[in-house]
């Protein structure tokens, strides 16, 4: 679950060779671990047209423009991260078919049917922390197997547009144990947003996402499960339902090092100021009139 998505690496320009010779033909790993020839788009995989930038990650427009509204909504985990609270913690998640649900998933080339919630929350349990979405409908059920200690999270999701006898189900539990406590004596504590077990964000069709399903989590959800486990840099992460693999992208966007953050800490001094400029031109109207 640790895969790079972040394409190939921009290699340094060479004018030694020709315009020809620009584009890199080694094997690139993809999302997935297979390995194509040529350079693969960050965003969807698809293969980067020969006639693009030498240093062009994603294959178009749409792309480069859906890869940076995901990764700047997912931003990045605070600096420091597990080097400054100890050591890395093993962490999960789970979005698998809601109980009763499964049959909308028959086309997915992982579909086994309805998931045996039980076994999966036993697995769950070998994790520091780990979070579960479930429906509304299906919590008491689902929370009846579950471990003491679990809580309870909402995800206001609004409702979706369609007609019902009974009032529409807005929300969404999400339910989580474990995870890294924040210690309120560290430096980056103050730093943070405050972590909060409820989170209101609407959901528009991800048409964008590749390979996307039924029940896609945004990328702004994402922020909030691996805020609410504590998560940080050094830490991993395993998607057990991967489905469009979104949250896969979101992780390794949020523990990707922010590049700003270097440039906000540089303390190198300013250069100096020089009092030998030449006279600007009303100084020399003033040294002529003395």
């Amino acid at each position: 679950m640790t895969t790079g998505i972040s394409g190939v690496p921009p290699a340094a320009h060479d004018t030694s060779r020709p315009t020809t010779a620009l584009h890199d033909t080694s094997p690139v790993a993809t999302l997935d671990g297979s390995a194509v020839s040529g350079r693969v788009c960050a965003w969807c995989q698809g293969p980067i047209p020969p006639r693009a930038r030498r240093d062009a990650v994603c294959c178009s427009t749409r792309c480069r423009q859906a890869r940076h509204r995901f990764g700047r909504t997912v931003g990045h985990a605070a600096p420091g991260g597990a080097v400054g609270c100890g050591r890395g913690i093993r962490l999960a998640y789970a979005d698998p078919p809601y109980p009763g649900k499964a049959w909308l998933y028959r086309d997915h080339p992982d579909y086994a049917g309805e998931v045996d919630h039980a076994a999966l929350i036993a697995r769950l349990a070998g994790y520091d922390g780990w979070a579960l979405s479930t429906s509304a409908a299906a919590l008491p059920a689902v929370l009846a197997l579950c471990p003491p200690g679990v809580r309870v999270a909402a995800w206001h999701r609004g409702e979706r547009p369609t007609a019902s006898r009974w009032p529409l189900s807005a929300w969404e539990p999400v339910l989580y144990r474990g995870g890294r406590p924040d210690d309120p004596s560290h430096p980056n504590t103050r730093i943070q947003t405050r972590r909060v077990d409820s989170l209101v964000h609407g959901i528009a069709p991800m048409t964008t996402l590749p390979g996307r399903v039924i029940g896609t989590k945004p990328a702004a959800f994402a922020r909030w499960i691996f805020q609410l486990l504590g998560a940080a840099p050094g830490d991993s992460l395993d998607d057990l339902f991967p489905g469009s693999g979104a949250i896969t992208r979101a992780w390794h966007a949020y523990t990707t090092p922010d590049p700003s953050h270097a440039a906000a800490h540089d303390t190198s001094p300013p250069p100096a100021r020089t009092t030998d400029h030449p006279p600007t031109r009303w100084g020399r109207m003033q040294g002529a009139a003395s």
